[in-house]
């Protein structure tokens, strides 16, 4: 079961946030916390424990951002249309009523904690003219900026955004509306203003992400014994070369980089949600070498593992005390 959480100190207008409709009867667990903190803006923490979920969109023009702190996030939106997120990234889409109406979203490791800003353009913008003028976002050009053409995108965050988008995550629960406000708008102007970069092709065939797919599928689940690109291009029929070209065109980074960097996240989610030796997620992530893998975990996460797991327990408790209160 999915608790849905309301927070709502700024008395304005009820709103009803337009992501929390496909979870309400998802199968699996977890939290959404929904923070509205000014007219046309709220955000959603999300801390899940599922495989899938089926999301309906009915609001047209609202903006969606969506940040991925933890775990992996792949929703498709048609058979052209898809998103893949892994930590750092961010999601953006602008519902106009034909495009992204239903997404069939999967979480590959089993649990997920993100981000969500929803953005109503107008009313938003109004709030900001009459309560914050200094401060004024121009919605249209933060649209353009972000989308350009297209409904939605999706890529690295950046560093600087990244880091208000972690602020906001770690910051919420204390519900300080007047930081949490800040925040946001802060982040809003620099997505304002940031180049985005040029995406390449976001569309791949059916076939080939179906291909892909399978071919992450297949290097994942070989954990005993080794599989060379080399058979697995001989087994589909295809070069090695069409084989890295296509990986990296669905999933954005070569073979065996995403490889390496989803077993690390895999034991990152371990970490938090067992308790496993080290020395045992560090073997289920493919490391014969504890200190080999802590290298690799402190390259990744900026920290060693005993030092993730400490910090990470550390706001689990504080969240549920302040829930307490």
């Amino acid at each position: 079961m999915i608790d849905i959480i309301f927070h709502d100190k700024t008395g304005v207008t009820p709103y009803n946030p337009g992501q929390t409709g496909g979870f309400e009867n998802a199968a699996g667990s977890g939290e959404i916390h929904y923070y509205r903190l000014f007219d046309g803006v709220g955000i959603m923490l999300l801390r899940l424990e599922m495989e899938t979920y089926t999301e309906i969109r009915t609001q047209i023009g609202m903006i969606e951002i969506n940040f991925c702190i933890n775990g992996r996030f792949e929703t498709s939106f048609s058979m052209r249309d898809s998103v893949l997120l892994k930590p750092g990234d961010m999601a953006v889409s602008c519902y106009d009523g034909r495009h992204g109406t239903r997404s069939e979203s999967r979480f590959p490791l089993g649990c997920y904690e993100g981000l969500c800003l929803e953005v109503d353009p107008a009313a938003a913008q109004n709030w900001l003219e009459k309560n914050a003028p200094g401060f004024s976002v121009d919605f249209a050009v933060l649209k353009q900026n972000l989308l350009g053409n297209r409904w939605f995108m999706f890529g690295t965050a950046g560093p600087r955004c990244e880091h208000v988008f972690r602020e906001l995550y770690e910051n919420a629960p204390y519900m300080d509306l007047r930081f949490l406000r800040l925040k946001v708008v802060e982040l809003l102007m620099l997505l304002s203003r940031i180049p985005q970069e040029e995406g390449t092709d976001l569309y791949c065939s059916t076939e080939q992400t179906e291909l892909a797919h399978h071919l992450r599928d297949h290097l994942l689940t070989n954990r005993e014994g080794y599989v060379s690109l080399a058979q697995l291009a001989e087994e589909h029929g295809i070069s090695v070369s069409h084989l890295q070209k296509m990986f990296k065109q669905v999933y954005g980074v070569p073979v065996y980089h995403y490889i390496k960097e989803y077993r690390l996240e895999q034991a990152a989610v371990e970490l938090v949600r067992s308790a496993k030796p080290i020395t045992q997620i560090a073997q289920n992530a493919g490391y014969d070498n504890a200190s080999k893998f802590s290298e690799a975990f402190r390259k990744r996460y900026g920290t060693t593992p005993s030092q993730y797991r400490t910090h990470a327990n550390g706001l689990a408790k504080r969240s549920r005390e302040i829930r307490m209160e």
